[in-house]
């Protein structure tokens, strides 16, 4: 049933030893092809955007309210959940929310399972997984499902951590991308809403982190990546109406710092 899709993966390497510190692991799998920096970094281009991945926000919460849904021409970022990865009972179909109107876009929201290839690809928080949905013939949807982390049961987590930790979604998440061939990226910010935690009661300060995550992200990518990303189109995704200033402060003040 999963024929009409198709997806790609990432070479992996050894975690950060502060992320197997955290609790998460050998299993939690470093996206990247090389960990050494380019002779001269740049940064990615990120555009932050007053509307979700479906094109809608808090204040016009239709799909397609605020901005084009998707196209086939872009990939956008699921932020899932490992019960629902790696449940064979209920999977796409046990979803509400966020997760559930993306999977009822996708048309997978009657499934019980995920895609073979995204379960086993997702193992462990961190990972991400590229998969195209649709039917022979018809337009395909472009989904990078991804796991963050839950800062509610790591409530003591710094925030130099949490921008380790997040840094590796989000390169999982970019190296997923440059295998998919697309030119458009609509991220979020991972671990957002009920599973940021603490930083929940501090928007700027969790804005910061996330913008700085996409930046180490990007850093980690080997340089024909990083070119890749340079050229594509990238936007930051933001549902709450509220939030969005935050985030456009961010990314704004890693922009107005020297490059390194």
């Amino acid at each position: 049933k999963w024929l009409a899709g198709s997806s790609f993966s990432a070479s992996p390497s050894q975690s950060p030893p502060s992320v197997e510190a955290m609790g998460l692991g050998a299993s939690v799998l470093a996206c990247c092809t090389s960990r050494d920096k380019p002779p001269n970094p740049t940064r990615p281009n990120v555009k932050v955007v007053h509307f979700g991945v479906l094109g809608n926000s808090s204040v016009a919460p239709a799909v397609g309210a605020v901005a084009r849904e998707p196209d086939e021409e872009t990939a956008f970022v699921d932020p899932a959940g490992m019960h629902h990865i790696q449940n064979t009972t209920d999977g796409p179909s046990g979803a509400s929310g966020a997760a559930g109107a993306i999977y009822s876009w996708l048309g997978i929201s009657t499934r019980k399972e995920f895609p073979p290839v995204v379960r086993k690809a997702i193992t462990a928080p961190l990972l991400a997984k590229f998969y195209a949905y649709g039917e022979p013939g018809r337009p395909k949807r472009n989904c990078i499902h991804a796991v963050g982390v839950d800062f509610r049961t790591m409530p003591q987590t710094s925030r130099s951590e949490a921008v380790e930790q997040l840094a590796q979604a989000y390169c999982n998440i970019l190296v997923q991308f440059c295998e998919s061939g697309l030119r458009k990226l609509r991220l979020l910010p991972m671990s957002g809403g009920v599973f940021s935690g603490p930083w929940s009661l501090d928007m700027p300060a969790f804005s910061l982190i996330t913008a700085e995550a996409v930046e180490r992200g990007f850093e980690q990518l080997s340089p024909a990546q990083q070119r890749y990303v340079q050229d594509a189109d990238l936007e930051m995704c933001i549902f709450m109406h509220d939030q969005v200033e935050c985030f456009e402060a961010a990314f704004k003040a890693l922009d107005g710092r020297p490059t390194p």
